[in-house]
């Protein structure tokens, strides 16, 4: 009998409550001393989720506010909790920019190598949305910098794909592999080229960029060079591709 009622009083602490719904509002407003008096409360946790999959905590990291996640670790937040995406906190404070909050999270041991459902990591979100200072800081913390997503994607080709150069620089630095492709065998070059981009290929070819490489359609790094019809670029290529020869 004393287990059934011990499975009772176990379910009520996973049940949504009036005290999560404030906690969330708390982090919402960001208010470190509200966030703290609720988490004194019994039943209380920063990574219940609710309906949706999201916590309390993950709404932090999203908000950027750093000083929200800093209490609920003290009080023992789960670090390695993941919502309803799979998405860790890491990923979150990596996907909407906040540093402050990548910096904390690294320092309460939030595992920097998680995926979310699509395979992501917090260093490609980062090197996504082109917050060089994210992708300093993972890059700092041994985050895996040639794990590919369910598209095949490193990091460095999210990167390429939304014109980020200084964080290509950086990835590339931080030993990202150059020559890696996608899903359909597209490399750096091939899209640096299909988006005019100069400036990227130059430094792609001196980073050992294999200019001969074609995707799974049979084109290469001049085919993609012609689609943005940036002479520059196809100059560049064909000198490159007679020297190879």
């Amino acid at each position: 009998m004393k287990s059934l009622k011990a499975k009772f009083r176990k379910s009520d602490t996973n049940e949504w409550n009036k005290n999560d719904d404030r906690l969330l509002q708390a982090v919402e407003n960001g208010d470190p001393e509200k966030v703290a008096s609720l988490l004194g409360k019994k039943g209380a946790s920063a990574t219940k989720q609710d309906s949706e999959g999201k916590t309390a905590f993950h709404l932090a990291a999203t908000k950027g506010h750093a000083e929200c996640l800093r209490i609920m670790v003290t009080h023992g937040a789960d670090v390695t909790a993941q919502d309803g995406a799979g998405h860790s906190a890491l990923h979150l404070a990596a996907k909407n920019s906040h540093p402050d909050c990548i910096k904390r999270l690294l320092q309460s041991k939030c595992p920097s190598d998680s995926t979310d459902n699509s395979g992501k990591t917090a260093l490609h979100y980062a090197a996504a949305c082109g917050c060089l200072q994210a992708v300093q800081l993972l890059c700092e913390h041994k985050c895996p910098i040639n794990i590919k997503d369910s598209d095949g994607n490193i990091p460095l080709l999210l990167a390429v794909q939304n014109g980020h150069m200084e964080v290509c620089k950086c990835l590339l630095d931080h030993g990202a592999d150059i020559n890696t492709r996608d899903k359909n065998g597209r490399t750096a070059l091939m899209m640096a080229c299909e988006a005019g981009s100069l400036n990227m290929v130059e430094a792609f070819l001196r980073k050992g960029a294999d200019v001969s490489l074609v995707d799974v359609f049979g084109q290469n790094a001049l085919h993609y060079s012609k689609l943005s019809e940036n002479t520059g670029i196809q100059n560049l290529l064909s000198s490159k591709l007679s020297q190879d020869v």
